[in-house]
């Protein structure tokens, strides 16, 4: 599969993601979002950077580096939702991912809510920011919850539950003053 064979779905991509926050990007990192994208929704299964590099043109190398930069996602997913709400809400959910294995970070036993007990694999704290007419959830952010290994396991989850809170306040305060403000 090579992403050149699919410029519809390139300009579609390009004119979703027109924002401020992917105007300031370099073309070559533009490009690279974009095929990694197109990437995900066309590869079946697992996708690891080996799968990235057999789907497109590029290596396998050309993929692990450009994952290390950085990109801020959070102000991203912002950037591009904020035209389209109106009246919001911040909501936090703490979501289980089934996973298996012995050397996968922040593998621990979590609560699920679907089979209402606690279970072996991932937490993530996700962050959606909800426009109450639409209602409608939009994706912010998400942190991997870290392994707790105490026996005050409830206590010790809702401190680092308050903590992932107040780390993001700031960026929450950015929202309220888009919305009050203008």
């Amino acid at each position: 599969m090579n992403t050149s064979h699919y410029p519809n779905v390139k300009s579609l991509l390009y004119g979703v993601l027109e924002n401020a926050t992917f105007d300031n990007l370099k073309n070559c990192r533009k490009n690279f979002i974009v095929n990694v994208l197109i990437l995900f929704a066309g590869i079946k299964g697992r996708i690891n950077f080996l799968q990235m590099s057999r789907f497109s043109g590029q290596c396998e190398q050309h993929f692990r580096s450009n994952f290390e930069n950085k990109c801020n996602l959070q102000h991203a997913n912002w950037a591009m939702i904020k035209d389209k709400i109106t009246e919001c809400v911040v909501a936090f959910a703490p979501c289980f991912i089934n996973k298996s294995g012995a050397k996968t970070y922040g593998l621990g036993s979590y609560w699920s809510g679907c089979a209402k007990q606690a279970k072996r694999g991932l937490e993530i704290c996700g962050f959606a920011a909800v426009d109450i007419p639409l209602n409608t959830a939009f994706h912010l952010n998400a942190i991997q919850t870290t392994k707790v290994e105490n026996q005050r396991i409830l206590i010790r989850q809702f401190v680092y539950f308050q903590r992932i809170l107040i780390r993001q306040f700031v960026y929450f305060q950015m929202i309220k003053l888009y919305f009050f403000e203008n």
